[in-house]
């Protein structure tokens, strides 16, 4: 089956959650089909950053997308009048049309893959040019993400919020009724683009994790912590961080002790790199090359996610390298693990602190956490499995779609 794949960027390295998705859904699918990638790049650093897609098993073009602050600009302004909000707009580019139109000329592909809601338009001008089915890959439930951003600001910026949320919602829906079907992470993101939408063709591949990488034995860079990871250029972990750091870290250190906290992942916003300065104990360490080693000292990590969809690369990260977790419950959808089994959950400054004291006064409780959760991801959540089953969902496409 020749598959043609479309995603927004190069993933790589694997440094965000959303890289590590896209890059293990290509290599996957690319082990059971034949798959073409037509990837967007925005700059030189990424261009170079492409060499590690070799790996992947499948024929890469690389498409230059400009992102000019003139570009910025005009796609903001476009955005503001719909149909489709700025996030949407960023990827729309003539190039990418032509690239894709392009490859279907030359080798018609079965079925093309979008990866996110953004390139869904790629999707469906293969559908109503040349009659090929699509998917779009739905790392999450976009629209969900910023209505709950609605709820939590006020003034100027809840405004601007709900404006592209109410776009948003619209394009989504469309563009999820018009595909063949669609990935999502989970059930309940499933149930919700359902309803959203419509679309009943959905098939749940949810988020993975490579089980020998983060079950290897590393060196920890630090014991005895709470840390945050992620990448914190992405709204939903900013706003974790500012506000576990302001909120929940005085009422965790009151009960539990002057315990460090380290906010690891790429693209600090001045805001976050403000925490560290303020408090030696709170550690900014931006990109990392190898998470593992944050991770593996730690007391626990800690999702203190309070907007978001799809499910937490993160949590399973720490899953499989036997980290306690404790998470808010939006910080852990999608994810089968059950609080006090494989996740202890807390939703207020107290909860945080009592969940975190337990774990330092009971080792037990800890370690049976830890082994549980490595037993959940390793049946649940291996990505091998995880692509196999995505690749015979799309073999029952039609060969044409009128």
């Amino acid at each position: 089956m020749e598959l043609l794949f479309v995603a927004p960027r190069v993933p790589w390295p694997l440094d965000t959650g959303a890289k590590i998705r896209t890059y293990h859904m290509l290599a996957g699918l690319a082990r059971a089909h034949r798959v073409r990638a037509l990837v967007f790049h925005d700059s030189p650093a990424e261009l170079a950053a492409a060499a590690g897609l070799a790996g992947a098993g499948c024929a890469v073009e690389l498409v230059p997308r400009s992102w000019t602050r003139l570009d910025q600009a005009r796609d903001a302004a476009r955005g503001l009048v719909g149909p489709a909000p700025f996030n949407i707009r960023k990827y729309e580019r003539a190039r990418m049309e032509a690239a894709l139109l392009g490859a279907i000329e030359r080798r018609r592909p079965a079925l093309v893959h979008c990866d996110h809601l953004h390139m869904s338009r790629y999707g469906r001008l293969a559908t109503d040019r040349a009659g090929v089915p699509h998917t779009i890959d739905e790392h999450n439930v976009e629209s969900l993400i910023f209505e709950r951003f609605v709820e939590k600001r006020t003034g100027l910026v809840k405004l601007a919020f709900r404006e592209q949320a109410f776009w948003l919602r619209r394009y989504e829906a469309s563009a999820a009724r018009r595909a063949w079907g669609c990935l999502v992470c989970s059930d309940d993101d499933g149930r919700k683009l359902g309803a959203l939408s419509g679309q009943r063709n959905l098939h749940v591949a949810p988020n993975g994790v490579d089980l020998a990488y983060f079950g290897a034995p590393v060196t920890p860079s630090a014991t005895g912590h709470l840390v945050l990871t992620g990448s914190m250029d992405w709204a939903p972990n900013e706003d974790a961080a500012l506000w576990f750091s302001a909120d929940v870290l005085p009422e965790v250190r009151r009960v539990a002790g002057a315990l460090p906290f380290y906010v690891v992942g790429r693209n600090p916003s001045d805001a976050l790199r403000a925490l560290g300065e303020r408090d030696r104990q709170t550690i900014v360490t931006g990109t990392v090359p190898d998470v593992r080693p944050f991770l593996v000292g730690a007391r626990c990590l800690v999702v203190p996610i309070r907007v978001g969809g799809g499910t937490r690369l993160k949590i399973l990260e720490a899953f499989a390298a036997r980290v306690p977790v404790v998470s808010t419950r939006v910080g852990a959808e999608g994810i089968a693990a059950r609080d006090g089994e494989e996740i202890l959950f807390a939703e207020t400054p107290a909860e945080f602190a009592a969940q975190v004291a337990r774990l330092g006064a009971e080792p037990a409780l800890s370690r049976r956490l830890a082994d549980s959760a490595r037993r959940l991801v390793e049946a649940t959540y291996g990505w091998e499995a995880i692509a196999r089953a995505a690749a015979a969902f799309y073999e029952r496409a039609p060969a044409r779609v009128l």
